[in-house]
C-alpha cells in the first residue's frame, strides 16, 4: 500500500493505524463496533477503520479509503459499517476545521452519557472539556443517513460530543489532538462515575475557575505549529511494542 499512496496519505495511515492500537491498548474499543476517522488532505474522502478487523489488528495498509457517501476509492474485501458512515461522512462534511473523528462506546462513557445531568465540572479533564462540549440525544441506532443534520448542528463548532444513551465523540484538526480530546473526555468520565455511588458530597468548580482556565488553555494551545511532544511519545511506544501497525 505504501508504494501505491501519496506520502500525506500513507502518513495519514500510519498516525491513524497507531490511534487504532492506543485506543484499543486503553480498553475504549469495543468488539467491532467504534470506529475512527482521518480527512485526507486535498482529496473529498477519508480513511475509516474496516467493518470484520479489531482495533488491535489495524495497519496502515487494512483501513479503508471511502467518499463521503461511504463508497470505497480502493479495492477491500472489507467494508465500512453503517453507522460509521453516517457519523463520520457527516461531521467531517460539516466541518472543514476537522480532520480526525473518533467514536467509542466505553463503560464509563456511556455511563456518564445515561445520566440526566450529563458530565459534572468535577474535575480538571472535565474543566477542559466543558470548555468545548455538546450533546446529541438518542435516536436509535445510527444507520439512517437522515440523522446527518442533526449530528452536525448539535456538535456545532465543538471538540467534544456525548451521545445520549449511546457514547462519545471527540474531533480534532490532527490525529492527535483528537486523541487527546477523547483521552479527556474518557478520562472525566472515568473520575465522575468513580466518585459517585457513595454519597459523596462532590464540589462543582466555579465559574471564575472556568474562566481562568479558558484564558490558560487558549494561550498554550494557540501555536498550530508547536511541536507534538505527546505523539511522538505515544507513536515511540507503539513503535517499541507493536511495529506492525505501521505495515
Amino acid at each position: 500500500m505504501k508504494t501505491e499512496v501519496s506520502g500525506a496519505e500513507w502518513n495519514a495511515r500510519v498516525d491513524l493505524a497507531a490511534f487504532f492500537r492506543i485506543v484499543a491498548n486503553f480498553g475504549w474499543d469495543d468488539l467491532l463496533l467504534a470506529h475512527i476517522s482521518a480527512r485526507l488532505p486535498d482529496e473529498h474522502a477519508y480513511l475509516v477503520n474496516p467493518y470484520g478487523l479489531l482495533f488491535a489488528e489495524i495497519t496502515a495498509s487494512s483501513l479503508l479509503k471511502v467518499d463521503f457517501e461511504g463508497q470505497k476509492l480502493l479495492p477491500s474485501e472489507y467494508e465500512i459499517s453503517p453507522e460509521a458512515n453516517v457519523i463520520h461522512g457527516a461531521i467531517l462534511a460539516g466541518r472543514e476545521d476537522v480532520n480526525c473523528v473518533a467514536h467509542v462506546h466505553t463503560v464509563a462513557g456511556t455511563a456518564v452519557s445515561s445520566q440526566k445531568e450529563g458530565l459534572l465540572n468535577i474535575s480538571q479533564q472535565s474543566m477542559i472539556v466543558a470548555l468545548s462540549l455538546a450533546y446529541h440525544d438518542y435516536e436509535g441506532v445510527v444507520f439512517d443517513p437522515a440523522e446527518a443534520p442533526s449530528l452536525q448542528a448539535d456538535l456545532g463548532d465543538k471538540q467534544h460530543m456525548i451521545l445520549r444513551n449511546h457514547g462519545l465523540i471527540a474531533v480534532g484538526a490532527t490525529v492527535s489532538k483528537a486523541f487527546y480530546g477523547l483521552y479527556n473526555l474518557q478520562r472525566s468520565c472515568e473520575m465522575q462515575v468513580a466518585s459517585q455511588g457513595q454519597d459523596a458530597e462532590l464540589i462543582p468548580i466555579s465559574d471564575a475557575v472556568m474562566e481562568k482556565t479558558r484564558k490558560m488553555v487558549a494561550e498554550r494551545f494557540s501555536d498550530p505549529n508547536a511541536r507534538d511532544f505527546l505523539w511522538e511519545a505515544k507513536l515511540r511506544e507503539l513503535r517499541k511494542s507493536q511495529p506492525d501497525f505501521e505495515n
